[in-house]
C-alpha cells in the first residue's frame, strides 16, 4: 500500500511539473513588424463622407415589392462624385442589377491579384424601433465621436474605407504592382445570390488569377476573449454553414372542448422541445482551437495553464466555451427555433402548425447530416422535416502561416500594435463563400473595434463607428494594399 502511494505522489508531482513547465513555456509570441507607412487621412472628411452614404438606404428587403430601386444607384452616383481620383483610375462595371467591380490593373498582371470584398446593402430597422435610436438610423449623424446610422460597422464602413484607401493611394502616385480588384456586392444581406455569386462568376469567366481575398467577418474585440487584456483582432479562416428546415404537423383540427391526445401544436412543441433538450456535440478544434491556441499565450493565469495544457484539460475547457451562447456558438453546430405559426382562433385547434429551426453548421459537419440527426431526434412520423431552402455546407478553412494570410496580420499589427492577432472561425455566412472557387486563402476581418456592448449594435439598434476608428480601418485597408501590392 505504501509503495502504491509513494508513486500516485510521485505520478502527480510529475503530471504537475508538466502542466507547469508547458504553462511557463507557452508565452507570448509578437513577430516584429515593420513600421506602419505614413498614410494621411482626413478622419474628419471621411466621417463626414461615410454619413452621407448612410443616408442613402440601400436596404435589402425580404420582400422584393419593397425594394426601393432607386437607392442603389444613387449609392453608385454617390460613389463616384466622392472619389473622382479612385474612378479615374480604376475601370468600374455594374454587374448584375447593382454590384460593382472595380479594377486596378497591376504592374506585373502575371501576379495573382489581390481581392478586397464588402457589400452595399444593409438591413432594414425594425419597425417599432426606430424611437429607440440615439440618432435616427438613416440620418448619418456624426455625434459625441461616433458615425451613427444602419451600415456604419456592416457594412459601408469597409465599401468607403477602401475607398478612401484607394484615394489617397492614387493622390500619392501609387500604382500597384499586382492587379487589385475591388467587389461590392449588393444583396448580402440577402445571401448574396444576386451580388457575390455574380461577381464571382464574372470574375471566374474573365480568367482573374485570385491570390488573396478579404471580406468582413472578424473584428479587434475589446475585453471581451476572457483572461485577455489585450485587443484580440481575429481574422476568420473560415465560417460555418447554415440550414433553415421547417418542421409541420397536419391534423383534421377541430373544436377546442374536444382535443384529441396530441394536437398539431402539441405534437409540434414536442419537437422542438426534443430539440433544444438535446444539443449537438462540441469540439474544440479546428478554428477555434487555432484561436485559443494563439491568444492563450496571452492569458492571465490559470486560463494559460487550462490552454497550455488542452490535451488534459480540453473537457474542462469545453464545459466552460458552452457556458455562454457566444463561445459555445464556436465550438458546436447550433440550432435555433425562429419561428413557430400555428392556430387561426382561440376555440379552433390547429390543422396546421409550423415551426422553422435556423442551424449554423460547424465544420466537419455537412448540411445533410445535420439533417438526418434533426429527424431521429425528432423521432416522429407524424412530424414532416424538409428544408426551407437548400442549405449549405461549412466553407473551406483557409491556411494559416503562409505569406497571404501574414500579409494581412502584418496590416493589422501596423494599425492596430496593441493588438494580439489570432485566426479564428466565423459563425455567421458572409458573401466570401461564393469566392470559394477563385483562391484557397479566403480571410474574412473587418478593421473596427468593438466591446462587448457593441455587438449587439451590429443589425441592432444604435448602430455606430467611432470616427478614430473609421480612421484606423482606412489606414488598415491602405496599408494591406501596400503590403501586398508595392
Amino acid at each position: 500500500m505504501r509503495r502504491a502511494v509513494v508513486i500516485l505522489v510521485f505520478a502527480a508531482l510529475a503530471l504537475l511539473a508538466v502542466i507547469g513547465f508547458r504553462a511557463v513555456r507557452f508565452t507570448a509570441r509578437r513577430p516584429a513588424t515593420p513600421p506602419a507607412d505614413s498614410l494621411p487621412i482626413d478622419s474628419v472628411g471621411a466621417a463626414e463622407r461615410l454619413a452621407a452614404a448612410l443616408r442613402i438606404a440601400t436596404v435589402s428587403e425580404e420582400d422584393s415589392a419593397r425594394a426601393d430601386r432607386t437607392r442603389l444607384p444613387a449609392l453608385h452616383r454617390y460613389l463616384a462624385s466622392t472619389f473622382p481620383r479612385a474612378h479615374a483610375t480604376l475601370t468600374r462595371e455594374v454587374i448584375g442589377q447593382g454590384s460593382l467591380l472595380y479594377t486596378w490593373p497591376g504592374r506585373a498582371l502575371e501576379l495573382p491579384a489581390l481581392l478586397l470584398t464588402a457589400h452595399l446593402d444593409v438591413v432594414p430597422v425594425e419597425p417599432g424601433t426606430e424611437t429607440r435610436w440615439t440618432h435616427p438610423p438613416f440620418g448619418g449623424e456624426i455625434a459625441a465621436g461616433y458615425i451613427w446610422g444602419r451600415g456604419a460597422l456592416d457594412d459601408k464602413c469597409a465599401v468607403l474605407g477602401i475607398l478612401e484607401a484607394v484615394e489617397t493611394l492614387v493622390a500619392r502616385g501609387f500604382t500597384p504592382s499586382r492587379t487589385i480588384y475591388l467587389a461590392f456586392g449588393e444583396d448580402e444581406e440577402l445571401g448574396g445570390a444576386a451580388g457575390a455569386a455574380r461577381l464571382a462568376a464574372f470574375l471566374a469567366t474573365r480568367g482573374a488569377r485570385i491570390g488573396v481575398l478579404l471580406d468582413e467577418g472578424g473584428v479587434v474585440l475589446e475585453g471581451i476573449v476572457p483572461g485577455v487584456r489585450a485587443p484580440v483582432a481575429t481574422i476568420g479562416i473560415g465560417e460555418k454553414g447554415e440550414i433553415n428546415l421547417a418542421l409541420s404537423v397536419a391534423t383534421a383540427g377541430g373544436h377546442s372542448s374536444m382535443p384529441p391526445d396530441w394536437t398539431a401544436i402539441g405534437r409540434l412543441s414536442r419537437a422542438v422541445d426534443r430539440l433544444e433538450r438535446h444539443p449537438f456535440p462540441a469540439s474544440l478544434d479546428g478554428a477555434t482551437r487555432e484561436l485559443f491556441e494563439n491568444v492563450g499565450r496571452e492569458m492571465d493565469w490559470p486560463f494559460r495553464i487550462l490552454f497550455a495544457n488542452l490535451w488534459l484539460f480540453r473537457p474542462i475547457v469545453e464545459r466552460y466555451l458552452l457556458s455562454a451562447p457566444t463561445t459555445a456558438a464556436t465550438i458546436r453546430t447550433t440550432l435555433a427555433p425562429t419561428i413557430i405559426e400555428g392556430g387561426t382562433k382561440e376555440n379552433v385547434l390547429a390543422a396546421h402548425a409550423r415551426a422553422v429551426i435556423n442551424l449554423r453548421i460547424r465544420p466537419g459537419e455537412t448540411a445533410a447530416g445535420v439533417t438526418e440527426r434533426i429527424r431521429r431526434i425528432v423521432d416522429d412520423s407524424a412530424v414532416r422535416i424538409a428544408p426551407v431552402e437548400p442549405g449549405t455546407d461549412p466553407s473551406p478553412i483557409s491556411p494559416v502561416g503562409t505569406a497571404e494570410y501574414e500579409a494581412i496580420a502584418t496590416a493589422v499589427r501596423q494599425v492596430h500594435p496593441e493588438a494580439v492577432v489570432a485566426p479564428f472561425l466565423v459563425i455567421a455566412q458572409t458573401d466570401a463563400r461564393h469566392y470559394a472557387g477563385l483562391t484557397p486563402n479566403i480571410y474574412r476581418f473587418s478593421p473596427v473595434t468593438l466591446a462587448a456592448a457593441d455587438l449587439a449594435r451590429v443589425h441592432g439598434t444604435d448602430e455606430r463607428i467611432a470616427v478614430p476608428d473609421y480612421a484606423r480601418a482606412i489606414r488598415f485597408y491602405g496599408q494591406l494594399m501596400l503590403n501586398v501590392a508595392r
